[in-house]
């Protein structure tokens, strides 16, 4: 998806590491303009994640190895190809490196203060995030008591081709990630213009996003609390036509960030219905079973409610996921009140006018679970429910079998299953060496 046009003659040159280090504020904001790439999220969590069920017909008809492994939580995912979201997203650090040593070369004075800032601010936005979506596929899930002897991923912090970092530990590839973005949002401007460049709000609303994931609560309600004073705006769903093929508009109210996820088939099949544990969720007075889903009248149910407007998913950042995040984390620092008051206020503007009917909750545990239901209806294909999954699989209370029917076979993930950790394309095991992942 094309959305900025970019200086094409320096995109397009060929990959010499000489060539590519630019010279100018202009060449380096036009890298970070190419949304190709920059702006292009991964996606086979999202195949594996428990928001689409598939046929069998279907799933042998999907175009890679590694998109019908990912659906069957197969050992091994990839079958000796190289993986697509793994380039993507080291292609994406390789963009945001050649900024940064670029602007190394260049003198940050009076005249181009503002522009170097922004300019260095957004390339540590743009690694910092794709580090973070890589970790959610190439490294176990996050837990503060082993996380310092748990395998990261590569740091690749230089432009430099040859350099070839080892995994490190998951502990200091969060700690990197989140002070590269602490550092960018000093450097950004509140928002910017163009949604898929990124401002301060949007930085807090990725930092509220990740402390969620680690579950560092007394963070992520900071972080989401800011984006919300900053832009509390949501759409109200009343206002919507939900017979449109696509409800949403590309340029609503809530979105912070536009991103959007690589355009596997499996996005563009009009046979991958959503999981029927989610449509039975919906009130009959919830709008967002109109404006989410498209409903063929043979049992096929899709997803429809997209926030990119066009048959691509959204994985960016928007305001109703700062909402979540705010009620979870009181939750979570047991302020239910707060809680609900939060989940309400969303909820009550995707609900049919005059028909919301408010949540309490009495303890902690009641609390959290209803915003976890809430968390999978709002949230769906939004690539974040993989994520959820891993971390709430930690917690006996809120963890998830998963279980597929498919071909007369019937496939199991457990919750504290290796399988919830992708394995690392062996082209890159071969090349650099870095320790595999167990998958058995």
């Amino acid at each position: 998806m094309n959305l900025i046009s970019c200086k094409k003659d320096f995109l397009e040159i060929k990959p010499d590491q000489k060539l590519l280090i630019p010279t100018t504020l202009a060449d380096m904001q036009a890298l970070l303009d190419n949304d190709n790439v920059i702006n292009t999220g991964i996606g086979l969590h999202a195949i594996s994640a428990d928001d689409y069920e598939l046929s069998y017909q279907t799933l042998i008809s999907f175009d890679s190895p590694a998109e019908r492994n990912s659906y069957t939580w197969n050992s091994d995912i990839f079958e000796g190809e190289p993986s697509f979201d793994w380039n993507l997203a080291y292609r994406q650090v390789f963009y945001a490196n050649v900024v940064l040593d670029g602007l190394k070369k260049i003198e940050n004075n009076n005249t181009n203060r503002s522009e170097y800032n922004i300019i260095r601010g957004s390339a540590l936005f743009v690694r910092a995030f794709a580090f973070y979506e890589l970790a959610q596929q190439f490294a176990q899930p996050y837990n503060e008591v082993d996380a310092s002897n748990t395998l990261g991923i590569p740091l690749k912090l230089s432009s430099d081709v040859n350099e070839r970092p080892g995994r490190g530990n998951l502990h200091g590839c969060y700690q990197k990630i989140i002070a590269d973005l602490n550092e960018a949002f000093n450097l950004v401007p509140l928002k910017q213009a163009i949604l898929t460049r990124p401002g301060k709000i949007a930085v807090k609303a990725l930092l509220a996003r990740i402390y969620n994931s680690i579950g560092n609560h007394k963070q992520s309600l900071e972080a989401s609390d800011y984006c919300i004073k900053q832009s509390p705006e949501l759409m109200d769903f009343n206002t919507l036509i939900p017979t449109r093929p696509r409800p949403i508009a590309s340029n609503n109210v809530e979105i912070i960030h536009k991103r959007f996820m690589e355009g596997y088939s499996f996005v563009f099949s009009l046979s991958l219905n959503v999981n029927p544990e989610i449509i039975k969720s919906y009130h009959v007075d919830d709008l967002r079973s109109l404006i989410f889903l498209r409903d063929y009248g043979n049992g096929n149910i899709t997803f429809k409610g997209t926030y990119t407007n066009t048959a691509y998913l959204f994985s960016g950042l928007a305001t109703d996921e700062m909402y979540l995040i705010r009620a979870e984390s009181k939750a979570w620092e047991n302020d239910l009140n707060g809680s609900m008051d939060d989940l309400n206020l969303l909820l009550k503007t995707r609900w049919k006018a005059g028909k919301y009917i408010s949540y309490t909750a009495s303890t902690q545990k009641q609390a959290l679970e209803i915003i976890f239901m809430e968390r999978r209806k709002e949230l769906i294909s939004r690539g974040t429910r993989w994520t959820d999954l891993r971390k709430l699989n930690q917690n006996s209370l809120y963890a998830k079998t998963l279980v597929r029917q498919l071909n007369n076979q019937t496939i199991i993930i457990l919750p504290q299953s290796l399988k919830y950790t992708f394995p690392i394309p062996q082209n890159e095991i071969d090349g650099s060496g870095i320790e595999q992942n167990t998958r058995e």
